[in-house]
């Protein structure tokens, strides 16, 4: 599995995919680079849309970015209005273009789109050939594209998550605030250890587990409704699945080895729907699904 953001081809290659789910493969031409270069764009449409793909060093200081992202729009908005005007004339063709797109991995600032709106009626304002009465230059992220990511995000890029695991200290404040529903963990810790200090260990421990696993979930469910839907299923699967054999042979099994066994299947049966998660991340999910079944579920194992 790929990650985008691993370099700035990386990400090339990932929102030229966007771009040729979104508009169809009939409607889309690639400007490969290896032989003459690319003429300052990455592909276009038939429609009339440019794409220029750019992956900034750092989104974190968001002057830092903006500054950057609008050295880019300056730098590759020369090329399409001088340096290059007589390459993409035979490029184009006969085909206007109504739409220049910075294909970027963050858009946090009005500024930048203040810059865009004023930079657009400078390229109007030269009478190109090329380009459309209404042109405007625009920046887009993958929020804009929700589908098509997330086709490319289960099949092909793997998926990221952006949070701070949770610290012994963020655990120790839930636990304190949520005593009454903790009680049905409370009761089965000390089946697993009998010694106080080890079961105090272990129930911080999988507070943990827990809270980074709904943190996890409820990213999918914002950003990828569609993959969380998914992994919500397998999840639900494996729990019914998990107490119907305690309900139909409680005698006979060992709990720790049930979940084992359980935790297996729900590996497999995640990875066989959404191939592109990351090692660490399943784990998450795994022990936050333990964990939620010690917090939750009513059996006494």
């Amino acid at each position: 599995m790929l990650n985008p953001q691993n370099s700035p081809k990386d990400w090339e290659n990932y929102f030229k995919n966007i771009v040729r789910l979104h508009y169809l493969p009939a409607n889309y031409r690639d400007v490969p680079d290896k032989h003459v270069g690319d003429f300052g764009i990455e592909c276009y449409t038939l429609s009339g849309h440019v794409f220029q793909c750019y992956l900034p060093e750092q989104v974190s200081d968001v002057k830092k970015l903006v500054d950057s992202q609008r050295n880019k729009i300056n730098k590759d908005i020369k090329k399409f209005t001088e340096t290059n005007v007589l390459e993409l004339r035979k490029l184009f063709g006969e085909i206007i273009i109504s739409r220049w797109i910075l294909a970027t991995s963050a858009n946090d600032s009005a500024a930048l789109a203040q810059f865009c709106a004023q930079k657009s009626i400078e390229v109007r304002e030269l009478g190109i050939s090329y380009v459309s009465h209404d042109f405007e230059i625009l920046v887009h992220t993958e929020s804009e594209y929700q589908k098509e990511v997330g086709f490319l995000r289960k099949e092909t890029y793997q998926l990221n998550f952006n949070f701070n695991s949770t610290t012994t200290e963020g655990a120790g404040c839930w636990i304190d605030e949520n005593t009454e529903f903790l009680s049905k963990l409370d009761m089965k810790l000390p089946k697993i250890k009998h010694e106080s200090d080890r079961i105090l260990e272990i129930r911080t421990f999988i507070i943990q587990k827990y809270l980074d696993y709904q943190n996890l979930m409820d990213l999918l469910r914002l950003e990828w409704s569609d993959i969380y839907s998914t992994v919500f299923n397998c999840i639900q699967h494996r729990e019914n699945s998990l107490i119907g054999r305690f309900i139909l042979d409680s005698d006979n099994i060992l709990p720790g080895d049930v979940i084992k066994e359980e935790m297996l299947k729900l590996h497999d049966n995640i990875l066989e729907e959404v191939k592109s998660f990351k090692g660490t991340d399943l784990e998450k999910i795994k022990w936050g699904v333990i964990a939620d079944w010690l917090i939750r579920c009513p059996l006494d194992f």
